[in-house]
């Protein structure tokens, strides 16, 4: 018995330090991504690569946790962009949570999947980002806003989303507590099943 419980708490605290490390490295990536936005490699282009890291998150992690990472990736966004504090947290704080409950019962959570729901989140963004930001503000010269500004950060947002979704995919392979089977596992007795830390 003593055997079992110390082989569920080597688990339980495998299982934690894992968790740890894997939204530290999201973090570090989402400070990555905003000092990049904030000093821009090519002047005058920038694109906004917090929101599909948010999505690519979104579709790996639990709603809840999407939701407050969704969130700190707005909040971020807007430090960086120089936008109302809160307006692009409160989008991604809705997008997010959704698209961890897609990607759990609807939606294969794969490069193609992410990159569709990535362009529908990035869309929505950029029109309200266009209408409530710009057009209220500066009316005439919204469209050269949504020229020279605007569409190339959204659309590098778009295209940025493959390789994004690769390195959130590597990851949470790598860092994630597996329960699957192992073959080899099969004609264990279960005292000898209960002895395995399944990586």
């Amino acid at each position: 018995m003593k055997k079992m419980i110390s082989v569920s708490r080597a688990r339980s605290r495998k299982l934690m330090l894992r968790g740890v490390l894997r939204w530290l490295i999201y973090a570090a990536l989402l400070l990555l991504f905003y000092v990049w936005e904030t000093n821009p490699l090519i002047r005058g282009f920038c694109p906004l690569l917090i929101i599909p890291l948010a999505t690519s998150v979104a579709m790996r992690e639990g709603e809840l946790a999407a939701g407050i990472f969704g969130a700190c990736c707005g909040l971020m966004l807007d430090l960086a962009s120089g936008t109302i504090l809160g307006f692009s947290s409160l989008w991604l704080l809705v997008f997010c949570p959704v698209l961890s409950l897609l990607s759990q019962f609807l939606v294969k959570s794969n490069c193609v999947s992410h990159l569709v729901l990535n362009f529908g989140v990035t869309l929505v963004m950029l029109l309200m980002d266009l209408l409530f930001v710009h057009w209220v503000w500066e009316r005439g010269e919204a469209v050269i806003a949504f020229r020279n500004e605007l569409l190339p950060a959204y659309l590098g947002a778009v295209i940025g989303s493959v390789p994004v979704y690769f390195v959130v995919r590597f990851i949470h392979r790598k860092l994630r507590f597996r329960t699957e089977r192992k073959p080899e596992e099969s004609s264990l007795t279960k005292d000898d099943k209960a002895d395995i830390v399944r990586e």
